[in-house]
């Protein structure tokens, strides 16, 4: 049976982290392993226990100061001993059948090399974040026009990567892979923010990986390098408990300067590397899009000058009509809109 390798990177969650390992050892596919990578916690992460509830399949690497989780993740891919991953957050959950349907998919075509697993939520939350995926899905899917290829399995072509550069579901944030497929979406994200002059070196790029949601930054760019598969049955379990995460302003605002950062190393990449060349007009307008949800962010917030300065930008990258009518609206008095 083929070995897969779960990684769990973990911060200061013990109760939740036991819930995640328990949810691999339940698995139908059984030739599993999970490496722990502890980042961080106090009190360090307790291996022996994990060892006596689940084997010693169960490992743990510890990082003594936080590395924050895309570094953490890498660490547990170079650490694993299997050709196949998966990544799962530590207080999420994997459906028993979840790795045995990956495998299925993965090993039915050798030309696939990744498939996105159906997610579902679960908790407090759940209800508000399962109708929010539901619609973002349909979007998505109809967009990046795959195609069935057996039931419940969807195949991808290259549609998706400009599709995914508009929104990023949460099924398309989690997957299970080859780790050869792993490595070379991580080493291209590290070749393009070293174009940045203040990136020196691969291990400064890595850190640049750091801000909020930069998973959905890992799944545009599998989208532009790999052969991507989704088996749609939600097998990936998120809790959905505290995570309020655009219900408060600050948040989205990282949410916005995130996106904006993304956009521009792809906007620059496009420019110079063959990999993304033939997208470079979409990851322009993708771009102004993000200059623009700044502007309306700003605005929205009593911030006029920034908005004036995100909109310029927006402009800039693509002047349309509906950009030029939002410009006329910040002249006017709050409460009045142009004829």
């Amino acid at each position: 049976m083929t070995l897969v390798s779960v990684i769990i990177p973990t911060h200061n969650r013990p109760a939740l982290l036991h819930e995640a390992v328990a949810s691999v050892s339940n698995q139908t596919h059984q030739e599993w392993e999970v490496v722990v990578v502890d980042d961080g916690s106090q009190p360090p992460v307790n291996a022996e226990l994990l060892r006596r509830d689940f084997g010693s399949r169960v490992r743990v690497i510890r990082n003594e100061q936080p590395m924050k989780q895309p570094y953490a993740r890498d660490q547990g891919v170079q650490a694993a001993a299997g050709n196949i991953v998966v990544h799962l957050d530590d207080d999420d959950l994997l459906a028993p059948n979840a790795l045995e349907e990956g495998l299925v998919i993965l090993e039915s075509d050798p030309s696939i090399e990744l498939v996105y697993l159906g997610v579902k939520g679960f908790g407090g939350r759940a209800s508000h974040f399962n109708e929010s995926q539901r619609q973002a899905m349909q979007s998505v899917l109809r967009q990046a026009k795959g195609h069935e290829i057996q039931a419940g399995v969807v195949l991808f072509d290259s549609e998706l990567f400009g599709t995914l550069l508009s929104s990023v579901p949460m099924a398309f944030q989690r997957s299970i892979e080859y780790r050869a497929a792993w490595n070379r979406v991580s080493a291209l994200r590290r070749r393009v923010y070293m174009h940045d002059p203040n990136v020196a070196d691969a291990e400064q790029a890595m850190r640049r990986l750091q801000p909020p949601l930069r998973e959905s930054e890992w799944a545009i760019y599998a989208a532009a390098c790999c052969k991507t598969a989704m088996f749609m049955a939600p097998v990936y379990l998120q809790r959905c408990e505290t995570q309020g995460y655009f219900s408060v302003a600050s948040q989205r605002e990282r949410a916005v300067l995130s996106g904006i950062d993304i956009k521009e190393h792809l906007f620059a990449a496009s420019k110079e590397m063959a990999e993304f060349m033939p997208w470079a007009d979409e990851i322009r307008k993708s771009l102004a899009s993000a200059y623009f949800n700044q502007s309306y962010f700003n605005f929205h917030n009593g911030r006029r000058l920034a908005a004036y300065k995100s909109l310029i930008n927006a402009l800039k990258m693509r002047p349309t009509a509906s950009y030029l009518r939002f410009g006329l609206r910040m002249m006017l008095p709050r409460g009045k809109t142009p004829e």
